[in-house]
């Protein structure tokens, strides 16, 4: 069997117990006997799996859960793991230093520890009252072009307000705007996300006046959120190929059918794996990765693209500084779209090709595991010494 489909059986297997699951004593980067013990409660399932058949491809949630230990370790600390929905699982150990994400259940572990605690609230979003807000404008949008009521979005309905405010520091997934997010707390500092390392060089060949008309669409769930009904909606007025990565909500599919089936230049694929052979080909096929998303902090697919040399085209609240090496939205209205994807169509070739290499050098620099896991140990450090002042 090949290694792959080991690593996929393995980790449906462990996935059914992995939410009550705790990691106890987990010191496999330690450098010597450490002598501090950290609680995190985030992610156990991608630190079930021996490691030469831990995930090395998808990093986003996967491999943050896999880092933050080893930063722990390299700070010297052993480290328990719970998920961050466990709500069954209470300390029974004193710990030096508590990482916690999300409102489920960082309020009733942080009670359960001393007071000496060092409490650190992890954010891989924007702040929870301006996500919800952000997510009922893009719902009421939709309403307001379409007439059309969708189920599937995806609200924060546990509050965060006490694991931010009594947090001695908060690390926040994202750029300055991700960080302005949260200005009414203390202590708050951004990093980047990051992409495993791509050896793939496939960008250098492709062709680039092909390439020009054709956007791919690369994105985790939420149609409407990512803004996949946007861009659906100015495709099929217009003869440039979308390339659509992402999985279909049922009741999105009812409402889109005509755009996602009688427009013969957009193209569905459904959820795709990254680095798959049908990834690799898109990757090849198209210059640019589109993604007018109304809130996310980072998006993996997105930098996983640009890894791979597609130009980002990205609405601002995808928190990614694009810089001068890709497009930003200023807004996701649909005449801003139409215009900016006109606009990079229309761009030479030896433009495309110097933000083509401009992109894939930025973002191996800016957004490699090396550098988040620089950015966090740095956090870290800086609020467990803070704290002790």
């Amino acid at each position: 069997m090949a290694v792959s489909n080991v690593k996929d059986a393995i980790t449906q297997r462990l996935a059914r117990c992995a939410k009550t699951w705790v990691i106890r004593d987990y010191d496999e980067f330690c450098e010597e006997k450490p002598n501090r013990r950290a609680l995190l409660s985030y992610l156990v399932l991608p630190l079930l799996p021996p490691p030469m058949l831990r995930d090395r491809v998808k990093f986003s949630n996967r491999g943050i859960a896999q880092e933050i230990p080893r930063v722990l370790n390299k700070l010297g600390y052993s480290v328990d793991i719970v998920n961050f929905d466990n709500r069954s699982w209470h300390p029974d150990r004193p710990y030096d230093l508590f990482i916690g994400h999300g409102g489920i259940n960082f309020e009733q572990i942080s009670r359960r520890l001393p007071e000496r605690t060092v409490r650190i609230y992890f954010a891989t979003g924007i702040y929870w009252r301006d996500l919800n807000d952000r997510v009922r404008r893009r719902a009421a949008d939709l309403v307001s072009r379409r007439g059309v009521t969708l189920s599937s979005y995806r609200t924060v309905e546990d509050s965060e307000d006490y694991a931010l405010r009594i947090s001695d520091g908060i690390i926040c997934l994202g750029n300055h705007r991700a960080v302005e997010s949260y200005s009414k707390f203390p202590n708050v500092i951004g990093i980047n996300n990051a992409v495993f390392p791509v050896n793939w060089d496939g960008w250098r060949r492709k062709d680039l006046e092909e390439g020009r008309r054709h956007f791919l669409f690369f994105s985790g769930r939420g149609n409407v959120l990512k803004g996949l009904d946007l861009l659906l909606e100015v495709f099929a007025e217009s003869d440039f190929h979308l390339h659509i990565c992402q999985h279909l909500e049922r009741d999105f599919v009812r409402a889109y059918w005509r755009e996602l089936n009688k427009c013969p230049n957009i193209h569905v694929y459904g959820f795709l794996k990254m680095r798959s052979p049908k990834f690799m080909s898109l990757a090849m096929r198209c210059n640019w990765v589109v993604v007018p998303t109304c809130t996310d902090a980072q998006p993996g697919a997105a930098l996983e693209s640009m890894a791979h040399g597609l130009t980002p085209i990205l609405s601002e609240e995808a928190n990614i500084d694009v810089g001068k090496w890709g497009i930003p939205l200023p807004d996701c209205r649909i005449d801003t779209l139409r215009s900016t994807l006109c606009r990079a169509s229309r761009m030479e070739t030896d433009s495309i090709r110097q933000l083509t290499t401009e992109v894939v050098e930025m973002t191996r620099n800016l957004y490699s595991v090396e550098n988040f896991s620089r950015n966090i140990h740095q956090a870290i450090a800086g609020f467990t010494i803070s704290s002790l002042r």
